[in-house]
């Protein structure tokens, strides 16, 4: 409280009409023979003009003054703007990985090569056609068929494939030779880390790749940045010839252009169930599967996300020493959903890891980028294994008392839903202990349920329920969310179909 001639002023008055009753009080203490205050007076009139311009230049000052840190702001491009402060972009989506089985004729000649970026296409049960190209150059030889099938084919796995599809050339503009030039992707999603340019002038084609900062880029490299919008747009930052090089500028017959070649896609549509099929243009391949299904797609990173974690990884400083940096760390990489560290020993860390959406172990792809990120911020001593999760099925089985007036079948979804969204992949983490208590607050508080009793709560399937009523997992388990199958119920009341 600050005061004028003795009158307290209260700064948390800032609308319109706290504002004009504020100058109307003082008024009246200050200027005690001016006794008129009705609309009709000349005072009351520039005492409304005056609190309805300070209303609106109090909300334009308050707007701004949320928008300057990331807790209060609310708009999504002014807290891009904060968290690029740190050091922070906003995540692309992620793509899924699938390993392909692959079958030939018996009679098919050998050796046969599939060549890296070969797109296989997912037959899914909707209109979506969720394309895959596989990762690398893969060789089927004799030596490595399977035996043959009942169809004459034999069998031939892994070839490994990943979500997305390859925009080849894309002409992003002229070079004009100035610094910090920008080139804005015509197309998206991006996917991550898949992005190269080529330079094309007089002196020929040259390759330029990305960094994650150009501060640490010397005047001769041939390097851009990549900028990510809160609507998910990509824009490509080049050096200003002191930190990285810049496109040369060329002349009006000879121009010097900017191409870029990267992937779009990711998400969780690539997240195929087990034994889906794929169709391929290599008609060499006769059937191909997805026998474990597809894992790791996530959705591009969310303002809230950003939000929360790039604050922590501006404390980590991209140095991994604790085991929350090495957690903190891995949840920046593409395709990592769950993280938890534990140090074995002063230089032994084991990082165990679940990919985006699932409880499984982290595809081959995963583990590189996991290895490769962090090889910039451990300790030159230290030594990192990573792993995957180890399961925790959780066995259920309850008699739940329906309401008259709600059919058996839907009681039956509803119970079930709501069970196991409990330990859906998003509501947990490693080591979670899981709470009897818990399940009962979410089945009694179903319109559709009168009563229940839980008769199963175990991690085997013929255990009762714990005494205390908490399953303890270890620090390596992860509650699997897709147990549905092990829940077991006996609906009673309610109206069977």
């Amino acid at each position: 409280m600050n005061e004028v001639r003795g009158l307290p002023i209260d700064y948390t008055n800032l609308g319109y009409e706290a504002l004009r009753e504020s100058m109307l009080s003082i008024a009246r203490q200050t200027l005690p023979e001016w006794t008129d205050h009705s609309e009709n007076d000349l005072g009351v009139l520039l005492i409304e003009l005056f609190a309805y311009a300070s209303d609106i230049t109090l909300y334009y000052q308050s707007r701004i003054a949320s928008q300057l840190f990331p807790a209060t702001s609310d708009e999504p491009e002014s807290l891009v703007q904060l968290v690029r402060l740190l050091g922070y972009e906003l995540r692309s989506a992620t793509p899924a990985t699938v390993e392909l089985s692959v079958a030939v004729d018996a009679a098919q000649v050998l050796p046969l090569t599939i060549p890296a970026g070969t797109a296989f296409v997912a037959q899914t049960n909707t209109d979506d056609r969720a394309q895959f190209e596989s990762v690398r150059d893969v060789t089927i030889s004799a030596g490595g068929l399977g035996p043959v099938a009942e169809e004459n084919l034999r069998w031939f796995l892994p070839v490994t494939a990943v979500e997305g599809r390859t925009v080849t050339g894309e002409l992003l503009g002229i070079s004009d030779g100035s610094p910090n030039q920008v080139y804005t992707l015509g197309e998206g999603p991006v996917i991550g880390g898949s992005i190269t340019v080529t330079v094309d002038g007089p002196g020929g084609a040259t390759l330029w790749r990305e960094v994650r900062s150009m501060s640490t880029a010397g005047p001769a490299q041939r390097c851009f940045m990549v900028q990510r919008g809160a609507d998910g747009s990509v824009t490509l930052v080049f050096g200003d010839g002191v930190n990285g090089a810049v496109p040369p500028k060329g002349s009006a017959l000879d121009q010097v252009e900017v191409q870029a070649t990267y992937r779009v896609g990711g998400g969780p549509q690539g997240n195929v169930p087990p034994g889906t099929t794929f169709t391929s243009s290599i008609s060499a391949l006769r059937t191909i599967i997805a026998t474990a299904g597809g894992a790791g797609g996530a959705p591009a990173e969310s303002i809230e996300s950003a939000r929360d974690l790039a604050p922590r990884l501006y404390r980590a400083q991209d140095r991994a020493v604790t085991a929350d940096d090495y957690v903190e760390l891995a949840l920046r990489t593409p395709g990592v959903g769950k993280a938890r560290a534990v140090a074995l020993n002063w230089n032994d860390v084991l990082l165990y890891v679940a990919p985006s959406g699932r409880v499984e172990q982290p595809s081959e792809l995963l583990r590189r980028d996991l290895l490769a990120a962090f090889e910039l911020s451990r300790m030159a001593t230290s030594v990192l294994r990573v792993l995957g999760p180890e399961p925790a099925d959780i066995y259920l089985q309850a008699t739940v008392r329906a309401e008259p007036y709600y059919l058996q079948e839907d009681v039956r979804a509803a119970v079930t839903g709501a069970a196991a969204g409990l330990i859906a992949f998003d509501r947990v983490e490693f080591g979670e202990p899981i709470y009897l208590s818990r399940l009962y607050d979410a089945l009694q508080s179903l319109p559709q349920v009168a009563s229940l009793t839980v008769t199963q709560f175990s991690r085997t399937q013929d255990g009762g329920v714990d005494a205390d009523g908490v399953i303890e997992l270890e620090p390596f388990e992860l509650a699997r969310a897709g147990y549905a199958e092990t829940i077991r119920l006996v609906i009673e009341g309610g109206v069977a179909r």
